[in-house]
């Protein structure tokens, strides 16, 4: 996986981006699956998860661990463009203004596998420093449980 961080000044605003690069065994169908789908969401990216996987669909996302927020991420797809391409926004009040920023994923085949580039924008704001700095060292671990249940077969249920 290699990652970079970036500002990226527009006309009007000045956004941070993260964006990782990940190498993944599984055709882009798979991965599309498990990056829009509510009950494949939690089995890599959050504890539970709801999903209408389609531009302008609604996105539920729950951590239940410890130290997790007691709110659950409410977002929308924004972009859905299956199987290539789709991002979500959204947040809850433990973020400023409510928003979390949009992630986006990118996807191409890769052989027999895909390529899959994240990216999370962030408003360049202080108040979102600590945030950025959070989402720097989590979603290396998301992609990372990502690519370890596409191996065993993300479809797959625990007993």
């Amino acid at each position: 996986m290699s990652y970079a961080a970036v500002l990226v000044n527009t006309a009007s605003t000045a956004t941070v981006l993260l964006e990782f690069r990940t190498d993944l065994g599984a055709a882009p169908a798979r991965v599309f699956a498990a990056l829009t789908e509510g009950p494949l969401l939690a089995r890599w990216f959050c504890d539970r998860a709801e999903s209408t996987p389609a531009a302008g669909g609604r996105l539920t996302l729950r951590w239940d661990r410890p130290g997790a927020s007691a709110q659950a991420f409410e977002g929308r797809w924004v972009v859905f463009n299956k199987p290539m391409s789709c991002a979500y926004e959204g947040g809850h009040s433990g973020y400023p203004d409510g928003y979390a920023g949009r992630a986006g994923f990118e996807l191409a085949p890769l052989g027999a596998g895909t390529v899959l580039i994240t990216r999370h924008r962030l408003p360049a704001r202080p108040d979102y420093e600590p945030i950025a700095a959070v989402y720097r060292e989590a979603w290396p671990r998301a992609l990372a449980r990502l690519a370890a249940c596409l191996e065993r077969g993300v479809e797959e249920r625990t007993a």
